[in-house]
């Protein structure tokens, strides 16, 4: 009896922490729109960093992203019963992927077994939590409603985009890891016979893959063709609920991206970290003029040139770590999750459905005061961030990829970027490291390019730290009094009553919304 018990509570646990019958009780608060808006950025920056070193890892993470995908698609409420036709492009592209994963299987032949890749293993968690999300709530949703049917073609088109992107963003990787095979023939004075169709360097080992990734593609192109720009068009857009999302969401990446610096230097983490604070300047931008148009700030001529500065600079330095992270670098999982719910929490302020809105639209949301505040202090913050950065780039012993750090400093002599060695024309790096794809040291002129680099980005964010303080000072009695008078409209004036539990205490505002309620199942 006692071990029918013991089973009986074991089977119990197992159902109360199954991912399938309640939500991640994580840190992650971002709704389901808000997720795959992360798979299409996620996708989008895939496709532009991608290149031939990536090829086997993105085609071995191929067949586990469609998986995911599928499951997602598979619980979004408002099915037909039976076939539904609207399932044929996800059921088409499923079976296309499962082909490829039994063909990889056991493979010993390019790409054999070997790691995947950390940026689509990323998406897929992604689409997998969000379908957990959805099968948790999604029986809340009246899909039989116009706007919620609208916004479930929303959600679909945004999964089969990200798909889409992600797919083309193999090809483009399959492609360049021709291109390079192509290129070490003719350097070694071997002949190549090129092909004849997608493009010349579509040759083996990787033809046979461009030409299974390319019906993929073609699969998820057909489904977005005339449709992507009208579903989106009836995205639900989440409301700005909780005025301190954006504060709590910067604080949080302020601490984890310190963490990552603390620990092991990883250019991959130093990657997310610089292009984070791009997009945090490019973001302040927007808030800043809508808060100048709400009265909120001072007008000011120095504050939007100095954080715009600052934001191309991080840009750039950007693209220097870029070069240093090697193919497969996997990034530590909370700088991640911190990162993405910076971007959710700015968008969920700054755009109007797909597109940016007007400073003018973003000027009535509600704690435009509290954003602008959040924003100008991390513009402040910045400016040591990237100090501590910049002293990562005076560490001993850096090494990247041997290709990108071999293109990157024939670029940097050439454009003037770092010295010219006197003896002239310099092989930087050697042609059997490019060839063996092996990490290799920092080549001089990347050194010093990177050193600059790093150098101008914290002047520019010093400059946009004064300009951000400055402003932040001179808009006090502006917010203050904006502030009395959105509270006094939001909470009809009213105290706490006496008969509460705070009976005989000062007057206090009621509390804000808690952020550990559950988001809701779409938007």
């Amino acid at each position: 009896m006692a071990t029918d018990l013991r089973l009986a509570y074991a089977d119990i646990d197992e159902e109360l922490f199954d991912v399938d019958q309640i939500p991640v009780t994580s840190r992650d608060v971002r709704s389901v729109g808000e997720m795959l808006f992360a798979v299409d950025y996620l996708a989008r920056q895939l496709l532009m960093d991608v290149a031939g070193d990536d090829a086997g890892t993105l085609l071995r993470s191929w067949p586990t992203m469609v998986a995911a995908a599928e499951d997602l698609w598979a619980s979004l409420p408002g099915r037909l019963p039976g076939v539904d036709e609207r399932d044929r492009p996800i059921t088409s592209l499923a079976a296309q992927a499962s082909t490829i994963e039994s063909s990889l299987s056991g493979r010993k032949a390019w790409p054999g077994p070997g790691p995947t890749n950390p940026r689509v293993d990323q998406m897929t968690q992604t689409l997998l939590n969000a379908a957990a999300l959805v099968r948790r709530y999604g029986a809340e949703v009246p899909h039989e409603r116009t706007e919620a049917h609208r916004d479930l073609e929303a959600a679909r088109t945004r999964i089969m985009h990200g798909l889409y992107l992600t797919a083309h963003a193999v090809n483009v990787a399959l492609h360049a890891n021709g291109r390079d095979r192509v290129n070490e023939a003719r350097g070694s004075g071997r002949r190549v016979q090129l092909a004849q169709h997608h493009s010349p360097y579509a040759i083996a080992p990787t033809g046979v893959w461009v030409d299974r990734m390319s019906a993929c593609e073609n699969t998820a192109r057909s489904y977005l063709t005339d449709r992507f720009a009208q579903a989106l068009a009836g995205e639900a857009i989440r409301p700005v609920d909780d005025p301190g999302r954006l504060a709590q969401a910067l604080a949080s990446w302020d601490i984890e991206s310190h963490r990552a610096l603390a620990g092991d230097l990883e250019p991959s983490n130093i990657l997310l970290i610089t292009r984070t604070q791009g997009l945090i300047a490019g973001a302040s931008m927007v808030l800043v003029d809508a808060a100048a148009a709400a009265g909120i700030l001072e007008p000011s001529d120095r504050l939007v040139p100095a954080i715009a500065e600052a934001g191309r600079s991080w840009s750039n330095l950007a693209s220097r770590w870029g070069d240093l992270a090697p193919p497969g670098a996997r990034l530590e999982e909370p700088l991640a999750r911190a990162a993405a719910e910076v971007r959710a929490a700015y968008r969920q302020i700054t755009h109007d459905a797909t597109t940016l809105a007007t400073p003018e639209v973003i000027a009535t949301r509600r704690g435009l005061p509290q954003v602008t505040v959040a924003t100008l202090r991390a513009i402040g913050a910045g400016s040591e961030l990237a100090h501590v950065i910049a002293e990562k780039a005076d560490t001993p012993n850096l090494t990247g990829p041997a290709r990108a750090l071999s293109r990157r400093a024939h670029n940097d002599v050439a454009a003037g970027l770092a010295t010219p060695p006197t003896e002239g024309d310099v092989v930087w790096v050697s042609p059997a490291d490019i060839l063996a794809r092996r990490a290799v040291t920092v080549p001089q002129p990347v050194r010093e390019a990177l050193r600059s680099a790093s150098t101008a980005t914290a002047s520019a964010a010093s400059t946009a730290a004064s300009s951000a303080m400055l402003a932040h000072s001179n808009g006090s009695s502006h917010r203050h009094a904006w502030l009395s008078a959105a509270d006094n409209a939001q909470h009809g004036g009213h105290c706490t009553p006496a008969s509460s539990p705070d009976h005989g205490m000062p007057c206090r505002k009621s509390a804000g919304i808690d952020r550990s309620a559950p988001v809701g199942p779409l938007r």
